[in-house]
């Protein structure tokens, strides 16, 4: 038996040209693919198509895309996340699924596509069907289309359309719904405590809807769900969960892991994990640390290991690029239209004088100077106060005709576990003073600073920094 074509294996795009013999070589062993991560689109698109052309059956060539080909690819286009997508398609309270700003999503999710195929990319992880009810939430917060079922089912399902329609494979993840927790599972196993009829009613509404829709792949999250597996077994390596998401839902497509070098495999052991995983009835285990070493030690344990249905997978996958070129300057200008559409404003802004921006940022690298700049322009006078990790928060002096602002930057990101705890103490300290809050992320972020004024741009891209000023001062002149 060959493991190795049961394994989606890690492919560092920045060292293609540089390690392009180590890839090789997996190929010629029989990897089932690669997940792509950084690098520049054309050196990627090169060595890729080289890979493919080592290979018997297409390779998968994969990459968690959810915000289009410049969330890994330099050259990509960067598209806002989910949250901010549903959140342009928000008119008031209702959410008008034919409305302009629901076809500049359709055609954002179209321009993924084109990028993706032409960087030799056929295979997506996204889109995210996870319901984010949990405002504490560390992981995926933005990352889900929102809190209601019914809207991550919608545009899940026409994310999936869309991405299969133009030649990309979509897998649908994490499987039954990492929204209701408040853990990591890139560091540690979280568990989600609903019952099967909460499970029915929310979590699992997206997933069923993107069977209907025809989803080739699903991701099984690093989730303990006893109300699928009593035992506390990951349901990416739980032969219950696999036989609930085959016979209950009626799903035949792909079952992946999530990436098995996370701490969300709880006590077990890379090795161990994959052995369950297959056993289990799982098609891919991805991201191995070290595929050579983990196929040898399957084989060695006899594990059994069905790899027909992947196989035909495989053969339905694109062995070359797409030869068009994306019209990337056109795909920029949509996602800063959606940026700008997406920028969401509550309760009453008014700002006078010349106003203090606060800027609280729990980053590696400094950010907030564009929003600085862009303050000045439609709000003349504008002073800014930069708070990094272990500062304490200063004085805050605005006099009685000026408005404190405070601005955070603080991204939703594997491994970090949240928002710093030191980012949400200086914000609770800053809430006493201010008269207005955004967030550069999560909007989740902003629940502390009580009854005033939020604005939620849902990333913190040097567009929505532009952007949001602009929607302030409209904001502020409507009232």
């Amino acid at each position: 038996m060959n493991y190795y074509q049961c394994m989606v294996s890690r492919l560092d795009g920045q060292e293609i040209r540089r390690r392009y013999s180590h890839y090789r070589s997996l190929v010629r062993k029989g990897v089932a693919g690669f997940i792509i991560f950084g690098g520049e689109i054309n050196t990627v698109r090169t060595y890729v198509q080289k890979l493919q052309n080592e290979a018997e059956t297409p390779l998968i060539i994969a990459s968690d895309l959810e915000r289009g080909l410049g969330q890994q690819l330099k050259g990509g286009t960067h598209f806002p996340p989910a949250m901010a997508l549903a959140a342009a398609m928000k008119k008031g309270p209702a959410f008008d699924a034919q409305g302009s700003e629901a076809r500049w999503v359709r055609a954002s999710f179209r321009a993924l596509a084109r990028e993706g195929r032409f960087a030799g990319i056929n295979t997506i992880f996204a889109p995210v069907l996870d319901i984010n009810t949990n405002p504490k939430n560390p992981i995926i917060a933005a990352r889900a289309f929102g809190e209601e079922p019914g809207i991550v089912s919608f545009l899940g399902a026409e994310m999936i359309r869309v991405l299969q329609k133009n030649g990309i494979a979509a897998c649908g993840k994490h499987f039954p719904g990492h929204g209701d927790t408040s853990v990591d599972s890139h560091i540690q196993l979280p568990v989600l405590k609903q019952d099967i009829r909460r499970l029915r009613r929310c979590e699992l509404k997206p997933f069923v809807t993107a069977v209907k829709a025809g989803v080739r792949m699903m991701m099984l999250g690093h989730l303990s769900v006893p109300a699928l597996d009593p035992s506390g077994m990951p349901v990416s390596l739980s032969e219950k969960a696999v036989t609930f998401i085959r016979r209950e839902m009626g799903f035949d497509g792909i079952l992946i892991t999530d990436a098995l070098n996370m701490g969300g495999i709880g006590k077990f052991s890379e090795h161990a994990a994959s052995r369950l995983a297959l056993a289990a009835g799982m098609d891919i285990l991805l991201h191995p640390s070290d595929p050579d070493r983990m196929a040898a030690y399957l084989a060695k344990l006899h594990v059994p290991c069905v790899p027909d249905r992947l196989l035909r997978f495989r053969r339905g996958l694109p062995p070359a690029a797409d030869s068009a070129v994306p019209v990337f300057d056109r795909h920029r200008e949509l996602s800063r239209r959606l940026t700008g559409a997406a920028i969401s404003v509550s309760g009453r802004c008014r700002i006078k004088g010349g106003p203090l921006v606060v800027v609280l940022n729990d980053e590696d690298e400094e950010k907030g100077d564009t929003f600085i700049r862009s303050m000045e322009k439609y709000f003349p006078g504008t002073r800014a106060v930069w708070i990094s990790p272990g500062s304490p928060v200063p004085e805050i002096r605005k006099g009685p005709d000026a408005t404190v602002i405070v601005a955070i930057f603080s991204e939703t990101r594997a491994w970090k576990g949240g928002a710093s705890g030191w980012l949400q103490k200086q914000a609770a300290i800053c809430s006493k003073d201010a008269d207005l809050s955004i967030s550069f992320g999560s909007p989740y972020l902003l629940d502390q600073f009580g009854k005033i004024a939020r604005v939620c741009a849902f990333w913190d891209a040097d567009q929505a920094q532009e952007a949001l000023p602009k929607v302030l001062k409209r904001a502020c002149t409507a009232r």
